[in-house]
């Protein structure tokens, strides 16, 4: 068992140095990825519609990492498990609109199963979920 002194001591460290690192190239990537993604998409004229529904996810996606990143630094401490499971709806989310994207651009023998796989992966997360809290 940890003790409440060491957990207490835990909640009051800092971001080590790699961790703030990694943040802030996170940060710094997510944002040059939107910058760039929406310059294009406000310059090009007669995009398809698919073409301006995968930029509004990427730009959608690249904003949820900026507030990830931008969340971590600012905390500047451990990560909780509430912290985790955010990000972790976040990779979820992404992965599902990817897909989602994927299919509805009829681009690629990958799209329809991509979407298939995710819904079932989702039901499954769900009923297990659904188990542990019954326990």
């Amino acid at each position: 068992m940890i003790s409440a002194e060491e957990t207490i001591a835990g909640l009051q460290d800092t971001l080590s140095l790699r961790r703030r690192v990694r943040s802030l190239v996170q940060l710094f990537g997510a944002g040059a990825v939107v910058v760039l993604l929406g310059t294009l998409w406000l310059t090009e004229d007669g995009l398809p519609a698919r073409t301006h529904i995968g930029f509004a996810a990427v730009i959608i996606v690249g904003l949820l990492t900026i507030a990830r990143a931008a969340q971590v630094l600012h905390r500047r401490g451990r990560l909780f498990a509430r912290d985790r499971v955010i990000a972790g709806w976040i990779a979820v989310g992404s992965t599902v609109l990817l897909a989602i994207g994927l299919a509805l651009a009829g681009r690629g023998p990958l799209g329809t199963p991509a979407v298939l796989l995710a819904l079932v992966f989702l039901a499954v997360t769900h009923h297990t979920k659904k188990r542990w809290e019954k326990r």
